[in-house]
């Protein structure tokens, strides 16, 4: 599903997370039931997440943020010192990518 501007967002915390997730829920009209129904999970779960209280699992929290658009990028620091290190890793990344597509 394609909004139009995307918009890269820096978060340090789980807490931070659920508060972006609640956010661009509210931006969707959606409230958090519905939320819940998208993505598999409870009304309660939901808004435990976006309160960053309780525990959920990463998948769990992979399911919501699909269900509402957000994608997660991570940055992985390139070790530039060992170019053995370096071609190790972008290889070992770039197969794990391929192996989920």
């Amino acid at each position: 599903m394609n909004f139009g501007l995307v918009m890269e967002v820096t978060i340090k915390s789980a807490k931070q997370l659920g508060k972006l997730a609640s956010i661009v829920r509210k931006s969707q009209k959606l409230d958090q039931k519905t939320a819940g129904d998208f993505s598999g999970i409870s009304i309660n779960t939901v808004s435990d997440f976006e309160n960053g209280t309780g525990s959920l699992s990463i998948g769990r929290a992979f399911d919501l943020m699909e269900a509402l658009g957000l994608e997660v990028k991570i940055d992985v620091v390139v070790p530039q010192h060992d170019e053995k290190a370096k071609n190790k890793l972008l290889m070992q990344i770039q197969n794990m990518v391929a192996e989920h597509e």
